[in-house]
């Protein structure tokens, strides 16, 4: 069991990223699932007149976003970063990297979505590998890096002025 935990300790944070990346998946396909039931958005609704130019699905997805970006916080933030303080910036760097992984999967949700003629909930499922690398990475070297962070990666990076 120790050979096991010395094998894994390298690894723990990424490992707590996809445990709490699974619940993050869950809450957020369960939040989308809720929206677009709630929410008409297809031809001839309020929503779809309304929104003309910008796409009714659109609306929902962005919904979605910021209602989940706003949990993601607190459980990368508690439970994966364990980062103390700065409770804003990271949330703002949090909207940062996400603006990223939001374009990259939206697109990818429409263009699922008209070609197959799948639903939203349906659509995302295939980018959810592409979302969450994207994401880790985002997090582990922007959202949640700490100034001390960065000026020790400065420090231990050959060939920086020393």
């Amino acid at each position: 069991m120790n050979g096991l935990r010395e094998r894994l300790a390298p690894h723990e944070e990424k490992l707590r990223f996809l445990v709490v990346g699974v619940w993050n998946v869950l809450f957020s396909m369960g939040t989308l699932w809720i929206l677009e039931r709630l929410i008409p958005y297809g031809p001839g609704s309020r929503l779809a007149s309304a929104v003309s130019g910008i796409g009714a699905k659109q609306v929902v997805l962005a919904l979605n976003w910021v209602i989940c970006v706003t949990q993601n916080l607190f459980t990368f933030k508690l439970l994966v970063f364990r980062t103390k303080g700065h409770w804003l910036r990271e949330y703002a760097r949090m909207y940062v990297t996400y603006a990223g992984t939001f374009a990259v999967e939206s697109v990818m949700v429409q263009v699922i979505s008209a070609t197959l003629g799948w639903s939203l909930f349906a659509a995302r499922l295939p980018t959810l590998v592409v979302v969450t690398v994207l994401s880790y990475l985002g997090h582990k070297y922007f959202t949640f890096r700490t100034i001390g962070e960065a000026v020790a990666n400065d420090l231990e990076t050959p060939g920086s002025a020393s």
